[in-house]
């Protein structure tokens, strides 16, 4: 099956938040045995079947996310919050950066933990610091407190959430949102945008500048002890 946006290879300075997650679930992939039967839920393009190639992987999205995506490949095509699965089936779960386009968290969440068998565990990430994206179906932003809330009221117990970076991570992050303020080259009528032409040259420069600070901050991040304002976080509880 081919994957129209395969961000499992992405350098951490091209996508830093994308790189944290992807550090995350190759940990994840790592600790499971020969054969765990896994689900991910919220799956897109199945980005991440091959890092799971020796487990028994199945794949849940509702297909609507992103119009570009494949979803071919879904085993189901159905809501987190009303999965079409028998209690009890699955090892574990992997839901990553989903739980935030869902209007029913606590509710897919609950459900998450219906059908991991028990001692089965979820490995989650969402984000705390983003652009609205996948609109009109992105509705939250979480917090540590608020992923331990909704984890401890769906049964799970050993809930430990850990933050992607600190504040200096999430500030390189979010840098390159600063090029949005140049206009496009190019016309949505197609052609060429005169003004965004122009200032392309200024454009570059900023995008350099940008790579720099980013590699700055990233450096100097290890100074934030707290960790309390990350880009987001990875989450492993059990049933």
């Amino acid at each position: 099956m081919s994957i129209n946006e395969d961000f499992t290879r992405r350098s951490k300075i091209r996508d830093i938040g994308r790189w944290h997650i992807n550090q995350f679930v190759q940990q994840v992939a790592d600790s499971l045995d020969s054969d765990t039967l896994i689900l991910d839920a919220g799956a897109g393009e199945c980005a991440y079947r091959r890092l799971f190639d020796h487990c028994q992987y199945k794949s849940l999205d509702l297909a609507i996310g992103e119009e570009a995506w494949n979803y071919q490949d879904i085993d189901y095509v159905s809501p987190l919050h009303q999965m079409p699965i028998d209690d009890a089936c699955f090892d574990a779960i992997l839901c990553t950066e989903v739980l935030e386009h869902l209007e029913w968290p606590r509710e897919s969440v609950q459900e998450m933990f219906r059908v991991l068998k028990p001692g089965g565990k979820l490995f989650l990430t969402v984000p705390m610091s983003h652009a609205e994206h996948q609109v009109p179906y992105d509705f939250f932003r979480y917090t540590s407190y608020g992923l331990q809330a909704i984890c401890h009221a769906a049964g799970f117990s050993n809930v430990t959430v850990t933050p992607f970076g600190g504040m200096f991570t999430r500030w390189a992050y979010e840098l390159p949102d600063s090029k949005n303020i140049f206009p496009s080259h190019r016309a949505p009528q197609g052609g060429y945008n005169s003004k965004g032409l122009l200032l392309l040259p200024a454009k570059a420069s900023v995008h350099f500048l940008t790579r720099v600070l980013q590699a700055c901050l990233l450096a100097i991040d290890p100074l934030d002890k707290t960790k309390n304002f990350p880009f987001g976080w990875g989450v492993v509880c059990e049933k």
